[in-house]
């Protein structure tokens, strides 16, 4: 599967030296994401300090990573693990009852796109995706600040 294919904003990239990327014309925005690129910041950082959209992001790091001037970073990112699902569930269903396990797997699907690991960094976007199905202010409220203090 092509990486960039899918969200790029957590994507980290560093400059990579190709000797075989041949001739290549860079125009204003590729040299400028290029000089962002150091192998710590994501492409959303880069994207926000330097003043572009994702759109335009992608398009420029397909074309250096088509001419090997990028690689991406692999990152040992950790992901939530059993017991931050029990807790998620058991708060959830606190609220909606035996749905909240249905409402769970659902919503890990849909950020994970199959896969049962997600990344902590992305923790608080299943909940606030989770927090979207529940009606009252109050107890939406409730939610994510309990989740949020498990998070820390």
């Amino acid at each position: 599967m092509d990486i960039l294919s899918d969200n790029i904003t957590t994507l980290v990239f560093r400059r990579a030296i190709s000797v075989d990327s041949g001739d290549v014309s860079f125009d204003g925005q590729m040299l400028n994401v290029l000089s962002k690129l150091d192998g710590r910041k994501n492409l959303s950082m880069i994207s926000r300090e330097i003043g572009i959209d994702m759109s335009a992001m992608r398009s420029v790091i397909s074309k250096l990573a088509k001419h090997k001037l990028i690689e991406a970073v692999k990152e040992n990112i950790p992901v939530l693990d059993k017991a931050f699902f029990t807790f998620l569930t058991d708060q959830l269903s606190i609220i909606t009852g035996p749905i909240a396990q249905v409402m769970v797997e659902d919503a890990i699907r849909d950020i994970a796109h199959g896969s049962s690991a997600i990344p902590v960094n992305r923790a608080a976007e299943l909940i606030e995706m989770l927090s979207r199905q529940i009606p009252e202010t109050e107890k939406r409220t409730s939610f994510i600040q309990t989740m949020l203090a498990r998070i820390k």
